[in-house]
């Protein structure tokens, strides 16, 4: 998965962090942004890091959020090709749903630190910016992106899980 790809694949969840920054940048003077354009592309730090952060720590994170379900399609798998190394042994279609996984997996995961870490700072960010009603309308965003965000990625990456060993027990199923 290549770079271009991988932009792609980030999704709302970075775009949700983008502009996130990018409030935080333009709301308040910081002394080494001086114009507009440097806050176009400072804002992007939060998120290629968090995009960076996934690719670095992608098998950790599959094993946190999906690793109950993803170890049993493993164990399923394994059982069936009963080799080591079952991607090699699969068939084409096989290895790009694999492959299709991990992709799907990377976007999920970028959305759920993303929900995560705006839902932590969204009330933070209220507070600074107005005062005590800040607070509130930052914990109904909170809520808004932990929902939006978090918790359907978790589910998907969840169900996805689950659903990866279902090609090779349609292919094995007659032997």
């Amino acid at each position: 998965m290549g770079i271009p790809s991988q932009v792609k694949n980030g999704g709302w969840g970075a775009l949700s962090l983008y502009l996130h920054s990018l409030f935080v940048s333009l709301y308040w003077d910081v002394p080494q942004i001086t114009s507009d354009r440097i806050a176009l592309v400072a804002a992007a730090v939060p998120a290629i890091v968090v995009m960076f952060a996934v690719v670095v720590l992608n098998h950790r994170l599959n094993e946190y959020w999906a690793g109950g379900n993803l170890k049993r399609s493993t164990e399923t798998i394994a059982r069936i090709t009963g080799e080591s190394d079952f991607w090699h042994s699969a068939s084409q279609e096989t290895q790009d749903a694999i492959d299709d996984y991990d992709e799907k997996a990377y976007s999920h995961h970028v959305s759920i630190l993303a929900g995560v870490i705006n839902a932590v700072a969204a009330p933070i960010t209220g507070y600074l910016a107005i005062g005590w009603q800040g607070i509130v309308v930052g914990l109904l965003l909170s809520i808004i992106l932990l929902r939006g965000l978090s918790v359907r990625s978790y589910r998907e990456l969840n169900r996805l899980a689950k659903e990866l060993s279902t090609p090779y027990e349609e292919n094995y199923e007659n032997q």
